[in-house]
């Protein structure tokens, strides 16, 4: 009796623990996350940008800046006994060659002099024929030295003696000599002053530092990330003052959150000539989509879809994305007849046909997949597989096509600095190369196109 008793007891225990190993259901294990070193390698873009600068926009720049009173003395014991007044009287004409321009200057001109005897004043014009020879410091300011090559009298002074208008060309000519460094040493300050190529170009280049939102339904961001600058060698011709900008960079396409500047960084290189280049530009970017941003996209897409199987059904509750060597993992949380994750991996590639990223060969893991034949076969049927892996790949297409469209309208003329546009159009944005990172799907685009700068209203860009 006892020894029935004892057997019915272990027959009773191994029962329970046999429904009770039945029942336990093991969940797929979680792949490990992991990541490989970038295996291309990254190449440094050149950004050429023309400047164009019209021989009519600097005459009317110098008409601006040069009107009214172009040069006071009213001091006669500085040493010459006389105090000139000079003020422009028409226009400014240019003409450019090589490095320097050539204009002459309508001026109107009032004089008195200490004769000793008595005093002389007289009013004259004259026609003032200079040459700016211009060249670019290291610290990127424009250096200019003026002189005046000659002139012409249009109205010889008369100096006026009590009733009596004397022709006076020797006072006239001893007035020119000493005009020739005052007038000079003027011009140069001016220009100086009222174009500050220093600020200008610490301007663009500061602002080249900036992330760009190029796509903003897609928080997606342009960092031209700048790393040297340089200038070719300034040319006129046909009435053109020419020259480019040649920027060296590392662009980056990130998209997310707005990325952070060291402002470190953007302190203007030293200025250095660059040899001739052509005006296109070849760009090789790399574009970060960080998995936060991913899963964001993709979550609004799937996130509470439900799937149904017959009587069984699954609700999608939540995605995660991250990288396992050189595959993207794709962890599924589910609600319903099944609950918990299910994990599936595919290979970012690029698609050279529809100019994307497709994840190719979306599969359960190996754990997933042995799960789900135990205990929820009827999950592997491929709709709701499918479906993720179409959206996945929506977003990186669609997202991109966006990407590219709004590129080329922020170049239709970018503000650069006061005054200052860089127009430009995008001709191709081309895929390739893609690979995992801890925080981002990484991809390389290659951007061809134009640029140039455009200055309006050169006489403002001294604020």
């Amino acid at each position: 009796m006892i020894q029935n008793l004892a057997l019915r007891t272990v027959l009773l225990a191994l029962i329970v623990l046999a429904l009770g190993t039945s029942c336990k259901t093991t969940k797929p294990t979680r792949p490990m996350e992991q990541y490989e070193e970038n295996p291309f390698e990254e190449k440094i873009s050149l950004l050429n940008i023309p400047i164009r600068v019209g021989l009519e926009e600097l005459e009317k720049m110098l008409n601006r800046q040069f009107d009214g009173m172009v040069y006071e003395d009213d001091d006669m014991n500085d040493g010459d006994d006389m105090m000139v007044k000079a003020e422009k009287q028409g226009d400014i004409s240019l003409s450019i060659d090589s490095n320097f321009v050539q204009y002459k200057v309508p001026l109107k001109i009032w004089v008195k002099y200490d004769a000793g005897f008595t005093t002389l004043q007289g009013e004259g014009s004259i026609a003032v024929e200079m040459k700016t020879i211009f060249d670019i410091a290291q610290d990127w300011n424009l250096s200019t030295a003026t002189e005046i090559i000659g002139h012409e009298w249009l109205e010889q002074p008369k100096l006026k003696m009590g009733v009596v208008s004397l022709p006076v060309g020797t006072v006239a000519n001893m007035l020119l000599r000493n005009f020739k460094s005052t007038i000079t040493e003027a011009i140069d300050e001016q220009i100086k002053e009222n174009f500050q190529m220093s600020k200008l170009i610490a301007d663009a280049w500061e602002n080249a530092f900036q992330p760009v939102l190029v796509a903003p339904d897609y928080n997606t961001w342009l960092m031209i990330n700048p790393e040297a600058i340089g200038m070719t060698p300034i040319k006129a011709q046909d009435g053109t003052i020419s020259t480019t900008i040649s920027i060296q960079s590392r662009p980056r396409l990130k998209i997310g959150e707005k990325p952070s500047v060291d402002k470190a960084s953007t302190l203007l290189p030293a200025f250095q000539y660059v040899r001739e280049t052509k005006e296109d530009f070849e760009i090789q970017i790399g574009a970060e989509i960080s998995y936060k941003e991913a899963e964001r996209l993709v979550k609004e897409n799937m996130v509470g879809e439900r799937f149904d199987y017959g009587k069984r059904h699954i609700i999608v509750e939540d995605i995660e994305l991250y990288g396992q060597g050189n595959k993207l993992v794709v962890n599924t949380k589910l609600s319903g007849t099944y609950e918990g994750s299910i994990y599936m991996t595919g290979k970012p590639e690029y698609n050279p046909r529809h100019n994307a990223i497709d994840i190719k060969s979306l599969k359960y893991t190996v754990d997933s997949r042995n799960f789900l034949l135990r205990s929820a076969a009827w999950l592997l049927k491929g709709k709701f597989k499918n479906s993720l892996e179409e959206n996945l790949n929506f977003y990186l297409d669609y997202n991109l096509t966006e990407i590219k469209e709004q590129i080329r309208e922020q170049l239709k003329g970018y503000s650069v600095a006061d005054n200052v546009l860089l127009k430009g159009n995008l001709k191709e944005l081309n895929l390739s190369n893609a690979y995992l990172s801890p925080d981002a799907i990484q991809v390389s685009l290659q951007l061809d196109g134009q640029v140039e700068i455009e200055m309006s209203e050169l006489s403002e860009i001294q604020k």
